[in-house]
């Protein structure tokens, strides 16, 4: 990788393609360079002179086809060091695959390409290009010091030469030649020493190179079943809703089938962007002023049901009283980290209890989820909270999942000051503690419950619905119809912007921030400037560190991520519109 971006090069005689291909790695890498090729000998001259980090090939192309390009690739020592990604449209045929990888093809990715899928994949050759790099570096300096080195040691034995023929001269300088041997061996010990350290450190990066790859082929191929799996079933079920006969109970337990697989597949995603924040090092935290307790008694609540159908006894435990149990801390971060141990609890006990809570330790809270399931054994305490471990040791298969909870929990007890242990024994359960800074908050909140308030506490009002996306606006108008609220619609901000200098009865905004023409955040200043006092709600698909921070900047009141909660927007309806004083 040079200058810090990556340097790709894509060779495919057609042009279209070529437009897709930059499009997808644009999104994915905004600062990655990529040249391109219509011809594999102009492919090949221009990885020659730019040495590229990975190589886009496509296979069907006219005159000398892209496996035939690849073994050029392949055979050439000046280039034959960079990866190759073949890119087709033959994704389905198997023989291609095979005539691929002897052809010295480093992946394979079908046209067109997943950008998950496509992204991970470059992340993976980028790396395996650069560790190639370094071994490469390293050989080179290798070898410049066993030049220099021998250079040094002829010069030495030409002196010695000289030295041996002033011996017949004058046995006094015989003591002087000795020590200058002796001096000699031991410099030749070292550098044998330095050479053998070499040796061992090149063997140990070839090794973590092979484990990376395969770790990375590993959880490519769970997560490609853990997605599929969810959708699968979102896609079954709801081709079966389409169905004329269909009874009521059918229907209901159909969409519980699909509602809980889109949970299930959000749930992925967000590991998935929450593991590449930690590699990133982007990981925030956001303090807040919340109910330690109310959070345990929420956790309770929605995993007794799911542990009383498996038969199991759960239990929970509280140290601090109401007026002490209002913390500052992260509630979103520590609410994941306990959902995270609390499903591993549930995914591997099948009969016996659970116990989980906190203890008021010496101004720390220590946590604890404790269960009577299949134990981990103590080889691999530590190992748990390794990234993939359930992919490399097999259980994913068995029981499912991601194998990232534990490590994206680790990460985040860190940042917020704590640390995560695990104490388990084969066969009779585990229990996962951790510890975090007790920080007592005088603030009290009282946000009124979701869901709460009725037809005759918010009926009436006008909302405006900023939002582009035609089944998202349909969404949010059948809650607000729900509620008896009048609700306006803008396609784009500045039909927005129209809309609200033309109608002061809108009494709240539900802004999306992702709009055709102009950003929700310019075009929430805007409706301020025109009214103040009118609450604006953001809502947006994005879930990145510092976007409430974006919208509260912009002047919007509160924020809404999606998949909107139909109880979260109505609590936040119920907070901003039945209460008096609106902010202004």
């Amino acid at each position: 990788m040079k200058d810090g971006k990556l340097h790709l090069l894509a060779i495919d005689d057609n042009p279209d393609n070529l437009v897709t291909l930059r499009a997808l790695i644009s999104d994915a890498f905004p600062s990655a360079i990529l040249e391109t090729s219509l011809t594999g000998i102009q492919g090949i001259q221009k990885a020659i002179a730019g040495d590229p980090d990975m190589i886009f090939l496509d296979v069907l192309m006219p005159g000398i086809d892209g496996l035939d390009i690849c073994r050029m690739i392949k055979s050439d020592d000046r280039i034959s060091h960079i990866p190759v990604i073949i890119l087709t449209a033959l994704g389905s045929n198997r023989q291609t695959r095979i005539d691929a990888l002897e052809a010295g093809a480093d992946a394979f990715l079908p046209k067109p390409p997943d950008p998950v899928e496509l992204t991970a994949q470059v992340r993976a050759m980028a790396r395996l290009k650069a560790a190639g790099d370094m071994q490469r570096d390293e050989n080179d300096q290798l070898v410049s010091l066993v030049r220099t080195r021998t250079i040094a040691i002829e010069k030495e034995l030409e002196e010695r030469r000289k030295t041996e023929l002033e011996l017949q001269k004058a046995n006094l300088r015989l003591k002087e030649t000795q020590a200058a041997t002796l001096n000699l061996l031991e410099d030749l010990s070292y550098e044998m020493e330095i050479r053998k350290s070499y040796a061992a450190e090149l063997v140990r990066a070839k090794e973590r190179a092979e484990e990376s790859d395969r770790l990375k082929s590993a959880f490519l191929a769970n997560m490609s079943h853990e997605i599929r799996t969810p959708m699968n079933g979102i896609i079954g079920f709801s081709g079966f809703l389409a169905e004329p006969d269909l009874n009521a109970a059918e229907r209901d337990r159909f969409l519980k089938i699909i509602n809980d697989n889109c949970q299930q597949l959000l749930h992925i995603v967000s590991d998935i962007i929450d593991i590449s924040k930690i590699e990133a090092g982007v990981v925030d935290l956001e303090s807040v002023d919340f109910c330690l307790n109310e959070l345990m008694d929420n956790l309770y609540q929605n995993y007794h049901p799911r542990a009383a159908a498996k038969g199991l006894s759960l239990s929970l435990y509280k140290d601090l009283e109401c007026d002490d149990c209002s913390i500052a801390n992260d509630q979103s971060k520590l609410r994941q980290v306990l959902d995270n141990l609390l499903t591993n609890a549930l995914k591997f006990t099948d009969r016996g209890e659970i116990k989980f809570g906190y203890h008021l330790v010496n101004s720390r809270l220590q946590f604890f989820v404790a269960d009577t399931g299949i134990g981990i054994d103590p080889a691999n305490h530590e190992a748990v909270f390794n990234r993939f471990w359930q992919v490399e040791t097999g259980l994913a298969r068995q029981y499912g999942g991601t194998g990232l909870g534990l490590s994206i929990s680790r990460a985040f007890i860190r940042e917020m000051g704590g640390v995560i242990r695990c104490d388990s024994v084969p066969g009779k359960g585990s229990q996962f503690n951790f510890d975090l800074p007790y920080v007592h908050s005088v603030h009290k909140q009282n946000t009124p419950a979701p869901g709460s308030c009725g037809p005759e506490g918010i009926g009436g009002k006008t909302i405006l619905v900023v939002e582009d996306e035609e089944y998202n606006f349909e969404f949010l108008r059948i809650i607000l119809l729900k509620y008896h609220l009048k609700t306006l619609h803008a396609w784009n901000g500045e039909e927005a912007i129209k809309i609200f200098s033309g109608n002061r009865e809108i009494d709240l905004v539900l802004m999306d921030f992702k709009l055709p023409d102009i950003p929700g955040q310019e075009v929430t200043r805007r409706l301020l400037e025109l009214r103040r006092g009118v609450p604006v709600i953001a809502t947006t698909a994005y879930a990145m560190t510092g976007d409430r921070e974006k919208a509260v900047n912009a002047g919007c009141i509160d924020y809404l991520q999606k998949p909107i909660r139909v109880e979260e927007l109505v609590g936040l309806l119920n907070k901003y519109l039945v209460r008096k004083g609106l902010p202004g």
